[in-house]
């Protein structure tokens, strides 16, 4: 007779084992979420910088600096040098409040030599939004009277290799520039150029150049820098003022022929130059010779 044997169930061990089971497939489960959540993060992270790192090397990359060149010439002078250097870039003229009455008349043109400030973009990079504003302040020092002179210029565009001319004085003061130092008086003339102007990254750069120039010939600067370099999202209003391209003044000009005319004036130049100074040896010595003759005799 077959023998029936009933064992009893560990619900305990069996709860437990299940319990077990189950917590252990929630901290499997919680792990696997936070490494999840974890690598998610890490690569968000990962993804924002190099975001930012593109963004940072872009603004690099277009960032411009423009750099004021102070020279001191005449403006036949400064279209001479367009042709004769064979340069077809822009290079713009603007002017202040006297309009371009200085340029267009053909005496003050030949005869004006002025100091004038070259504001040029030496890169490849386009530049926008340029507007430049100037203050000079000729004092006499002797009689503290004072002349100004003011410009405020814009322009829409300035793309590279090209330049904008402005000049640092006006006729007015530069005649008194030329009478101060005939007399002897003591002058001080400041010179204070702002620019700012957007680039394609959507920066906006404030550049400030100052300067000191006594009795014409002593050029202190006391600011030459970038002020301020500010994110802009929105392009900046505008409206650009007249200028002119100095390149339209030359267009009608045969360059080769007239560097060549140039070259032969500065060579019959040094060639009366050299017998100027043989003809000046010959007359001062002749009349040693004679004194040696005489003396002989």
């Amino acid at each position: 007779m077959d023998e029936i044997v009933y064992v009893a169930t560990d619900w305990w061990g069996f709860g437990a084992t299940l319990l077990a089971g189950i917590l252990t497939a929630i901290a499997t489960m919680a792990a696997v979420i936070y490494t999840n959540s974890r690598t998610k993060k890490q690569l968000r992270e990962q993804e924002i910088k190099f975001e930012n790192e593109r963004k940072e090397e872009y603004k690099r990359s277009k960032f411009v600096v423009i750099k004021p060149t102070l020279m001191l010439t005449t403006f036949t002078g400064l279209l001479d040098k367009l042709i004769v250097q064979n340069e077809y870039d822009r290079v713009l003229l603007f002017s202040g409040e006297d309009g371009f009455e200085f340029y267009d008349d053909k005496q003050k043109q030949c005869s004006q030599i002025c100091r004038l400030l070259t504001i040029e973009n030496k890169t490849d990079i386009d530049i926008s939004e340029v507007v430049i504003s100037t203050k000079t302040a000729l004092r006499n020092m002797d009689t503290d009277a004072l002349w100004t002179y003011n410009t405020n210029n814009c322009a829409s565009f300035l793309r590279g290799h090209e330049s904008i001319i402005i000049r640092v004085a006006d006729q007015s003061q530069y005649e008194k520039i030329l009478s101060m130092n005939a007399d002897n008086v003591s002058s001080n003339l400041n010179f204070e150029c702002r620019i700012e102007y957007s680039t394609l990254a959507g920066q906006r750069i404030t550049y400030i150049y100052e300067i000191e120039i006594r009795n014409d010939r002593r050029i202190e600067v006391k600011r030459d820098g970038v002020e301020d370099v500010a994110d802009i999202t929105q392009k900046v209003a505008l409206v650009p003022t007249t200028f002119r391209n100095l390149q339209d003044s030359i267009s009608g000009i045969d360059r080769s022929a007239y560097s060549w005319e140039k070259m032969g004036q500065a060579q019959m130049r040094g060639i009366m130059l050299q017998y100027n100074m043989q003809s000046t040896e010959q007359n001062r010595t002749l009349p040693e010779r004679a004194d040696n003759d005489g003396s002989q005799q």
